[in-house]
């Protein structure tokens, strides 16, 4: 059985140097431009991701790469890396800490190896299929509420979630919880690998921003759900929850009770 040892060990060294040329550029970032969606990108994201791009073309060359800010390469070997280089770019440009530098590995329609890096927090959360989920190296599990209304709720654009989720189950989800927060979505996930938060909803989100959430709340103990309850990081939609209020998650949010399988490559 593949421990993923070795990709692990890689895919923190990439994610260490990225966040590196990240830093560089945090608290006087370049100009900010707008993608086509709108949302916000700047000549840090492109220097981060050409650096990772690059060391992982060095490390496994038969790997292929998806990158959110265009580094595309096939795969040869049926595997594919996942990269986010700054998730949070509107925090990043602000000057707020909570953005991170996101890498994954997807095998066999699975994601095998996830890193979230928060290089201005100086906090690494990462995980592998089999083989548990750490926080700068001590070993994290999702928390053992069983109640929504001691739940801690965290969510990445309210419009968003609203729009891909009903909104009448959202309205009721952020009323019946103990509190609401929003850290950005990359921290919203290690706050509920680590047991702070409870619940993460987004709603609008690509490959690359819940690859490392997938196989995170596998080997946290969490849940990765999505509304046809396939638990695919393609759906542009997913929550996270502790294990003790999924059912009250998926009646609010009408989630089908499905057996799922994970994100398969095109």
């Amino acid at each position: 059985m593949n421990t993923y040892a070795r990709e692990l060990e890689k895919a923190l060294e990439i994610a260490t140097a990225a966040g590196e040329v990240a830093l560089g550029h945090f608290g006087a970032p370049p100009p900010v431009e707008e993608k086509e969606d709108a949302s916000p990108v700047t000549r840090a994201d492109r220097e981060t991701e050409h650096r990772i791009a690059r060391m992982l073309e060095e490390r496994f060359p038969l790997d292929g790469i998806l990158g959110e800010e265009g580094a595309v390469l096939p795969s040869r070997s049926g595997r594919r890396w996942l990269v986010d280089p700054i998730d949070g770019t509107k925090d990043f440009v602000r000057g707020s800490p909570y953005w991170a530098v996101q890498l994954a590995l997807e095998e066999g329609g699975r994601v095998r190896v996830g890193v979230i890096h928060c290089p201005a927090l100086d906090e690494t959360l990462h995980a592998a299929a089999g083989a548990g989920c750490f926080l700068n190296g001590t070993r994290v599990a999702a928390s053992a509420v069983s109640r929504l209304d001691r739940s801690i709720v965290t969510v990445s654009g309210f419009n968003a979630a609203s729009a891909s989720w009903p909104g009448e189950g959202v309205r009721r989800l952020l009323e019946e919880c103990w509190t609401v927060r929003a850290y950005g979505g990359a921290c919203n996930v290690v706050m509920l690998a680590r047991g702070k938060a409870d619940v993460w909803l987004s709603g609008r989100g690509m490959e690359w921003d819940y690859a490392p959430a997938r196989v995170v709340a596998d080997e946290c103990g969490a849940r990765f759900l999505t509304r046809t309850g396939d638990g695919r990081i393609d759906r542009a939609h997913c929550v996270l929850c502790a294990p003790g209020v999924e059912r009250e998650v998926r009646r609010l949010l009408d989630i089908s009770c499905c057996a799922g399988a994970d994100s398969m490559e095109d």
